[in-house]
């Protein structure tokens, strides 16, 4: 199955440009001036909320769905099982679904500090439900127990792991995305198949992101 569009059009002077998708992730760090040495930012740990009832939205085709989850890490599922064609779903800060055909993935949103998502855009052309969770709608590492799967998927790392190993089969682009305290990184991204480990410093959130099928084991 063909995966990932290219996402702009330069019509004005005749280019085509093909951005890699779901980077929107990304934190800018300022550069240092000549000379010196930008300090690395200190992780911060911000505590954790509450726990927030699961928001869930549904319909069919394109749509603007206004959301209502606060100003704090949230988890969406988007599923789209008679979707074909492209399948694309954004919100004002960034793209977390775009894709062929039909789709089920789990991206997170509202990891960079203030930038608040408040409206999702979806392009489908089946029925569709969206659903955003807290940390407790996500499958848990537990260290030695392998969990498996396909496409786009997001795991709770609990207090104790230190690293995460990663295997993903006959996908086009694998990305590995870690968020702890305030930040997200990205420690994985590259064309085709991946095999290897992760660190990461529980409690935190890994998301594997490619087109094939994946392997995670916590250590």
């Amino acid at each position: 199955m063909i995966k990932r569009l290219c996402a702009v059009v330069l019509l004005t002077v005749g280019l085509v440009a093909c951005s890699p998708p779901n980077l929107g992730h990304v934190v800018p760090r300022a550069a240092a001036p000549e000379g010196l040495t930008a300090p690395s930012p200190t992780p911060t740990t911000t505590p954790r909320p509450g726990p927030q009832p699961e928001e869930k939205h549904s319909g069919k085709g394109n749509a603007s769905v206004p959301m209502a989850w606060p100003t704090r890490l949230g988890f969406v599922t988007f599923d789209c099982p008679k979707c074909s064609g492209h399948v694309a779903v954004n919100t004002e800060n960034e793209l977390i679904v775009n894709d062929i055909g039909p789709y089920k993935g789990t991206q997170w949103i509202n990891d960079m500090p203030g930038r608040q998502a408040k409206t999702f855009t979806i392009k489908a052309n089946a029925a569709w439900t969206l659903t955003i969770t807290d940390e407790s709608g996500l499958p848990v590492l537990e260290p030695g127990k392998p969990l498996t799967g396909k496409s786009e998927a997001v795991f709770a790392v609990p207090d104790g792991v230190t690293s995460v190993a990663v295997a993903t089969k006959k996908s086009g682009r694998t990305a590995v995305w870690v968020h702890s305290g305030d930040y997200s990184e990205l420690p994985v991204n590259q064309l085709g198949d991946y095999t290897g480990s992760v660190p990461v410093s529980g409690p935190a959130f890994v998301s594997v992101e490619g087109d094939g099928t994946w392997t995670v084991t916590a250590s």
